[in-house]
């Protein structure tokens, strides 16, 4: 995550944790935003190595696509709690944002031929995924009652049974040297 592949890499990805780290930050605490970073950038890291394990994995895609799950998953859980029109606009724009991202990472990566080294965007949807987990988690306003909830346990055992697996996956049997 503090590795990346040019200037535009890091600003892309410092401008990206900022417009989106800072309002959370406002309205959940440092650590919980951070715990949601890490969580994304160690999925992202590992999914790549199970999916995509003979491509170049730089930057900190991970972590910032798991702030935007993160952000995603807090505009869905407190959707009643905001003005409808601002939920829906900030659903869109994360959308519109992660589309996008995967949609150009995907056609440089399969339809440009280029002959420079292939770089994952595996690390971009596993960071997502952790996001949108871990954010479930972090971002729910939390309550004695969340503690009943069965998606509240789906995530976080769901996050864990995948982080086993792909650390063991990683031990035994990966193809990558």
């Amino acid at each position: 995550m503090f590795v990346h592949a040019g200037v535009e890499h890091i600003l892309g990805n410092l401008l990206m944790q900022l417009l989106l780290g800072i309002p959370l930050e406002l309205v959940h605490k440092g650590f919980e935003v951070g715990m949601v970073y890490m969580a994304g950038v160690l999925a992202g890291s590992l999914a790549s190595s199970i999916f995509d394990p003979l491509s170049a994995l730089v930057g900190a895609s991970g972590g910032v696509y798991a702030l935007m799950g993160g952000y995603f998953m807090n505009a869905v859980v407190n959707f009643r709690e905001m003005i409808p029109l601002v939920g829906v606009f900030r659903i869109l724009v994360i959308v519109l944002i992660v589309g996008t991202d995967v949609g150009f990472a995907i056609y440089r990566r399969f339809i440009v031929h280029d002959t420079a080294m292939k770089v994952s965007f595996v690390a971009h949807i596993g960071g997502g995924v952790a996001g949108m987990t871990i954010g479930y988690v972090f971002f729910t306003n939390y309550d004695k009652a969340l503690l009943k909830d069965p998606r509240f346990w789906m995530c976080i055992v769901g996050y864990i049974a995948f982080f086993l697996f792909a650390v063991i996956f990683n031990i035994f049997l990966s193809p990558a040297q």
